[in-house]
């Protein structure tokens, strides 16, 4: 079962969070979207990184911005691992695939998309042509696209999805470690999200990964992964 923790900004939180059984981390280089507060500077991304890929942890960079040619750019230069589109004014095609391979061979994608009613199985069917990953979200938060609302959806839609694509799929929403364990065996999915429910927030947009959260929530779901054979 794939841990993966959102949204590290600084190093040391980077490497306590990995420390603490994150399988994949993700951060917002820098970009024309998002929380500026959350904002990384592409040399502490790439430090980041790093850091990741020599503990053989996944780097996902997330895109929020709505522009494809600046993911694009951003992909060439950081050459992440994983890029997750998550802005909430565009989605991948076939063409930004074929781009992205192109700027960065090595990199996979990752399309959010909002579980809001059954609709979002056929956009998910359809992401599925052609994309590596499909992260399944909730809400429409305020600056930061698809996702960080903190809030659940409904699973029995996201089972369904699991069932009817064959690409991995990451869910997330309102993941935390009271709720993971009963999240995967309702769903069965490849990996398991969190970001809210494993954040401390500040005044001002600021916010720090709750170490102690984050540790439990990874334990939580690999118990319960283990204890279905997943």
């Amino acid at each position: 079962m794939i841990k993966q923790i959102y949204s590290l900004i600084q190093y040391e939180e980077a490497v306590k969070t990995m420390e603490a059984g994150a399988d994949n981390i993700g951060l917002v280089p820098m970009q024309n979207g998002g929380v500026p507060a959350h904002r990384v500077p592409l040399d502490r991304v790439r430090k980041i990184f790093d850091e990741a890929k020599r503990r053989g942890v996944t780097g996902v960079a997330i895109m929020l911005t709505n522009d494809p040619e600046e993911m694009l750019d951003l992909a060439k230069k950081i050459q992440p691992d994983i890029l997750h589109i998550a802005g909430d004014g565009y989605a991948a095609d076939k063409e930004f695939a074929n781009r992205l391979k192109k700027v960065a061979p090595h990199t996979d994608l990752m399309q959010a998309v909002l579980v809001d009613n059954e609709s979002a199985i056929d956009r998910a069917k359809h992401f599925a042509q052609f994309v590596d990953y499909i992260l399944l979200d909730s809400g429409l938060a305020p600056d930061t696209g698809i996702g960080a609302s903190g809030k659940t959806h409904d699973w029995n839609i996201d089972a369904k999805i699991v069932k009817a694509v064959d690409v991995p799929v990451i869910e997330a929403g309102g993941m935390s470690p009271e709720n993971v364990a009963d999240a995967i065996e309702k769903i069965r999915p490849y990996g398991v999200d969190s970001l809210t429910r494993t954040s401390i927030k500040y005044e001002g947009g600021r916010m720090e990964k709750d170490i102690d959260k984050v540790r439990e929530f990874c334990k939580n779901a690999d118990a319960a992964a283990e204890k279905l054979g997943l």
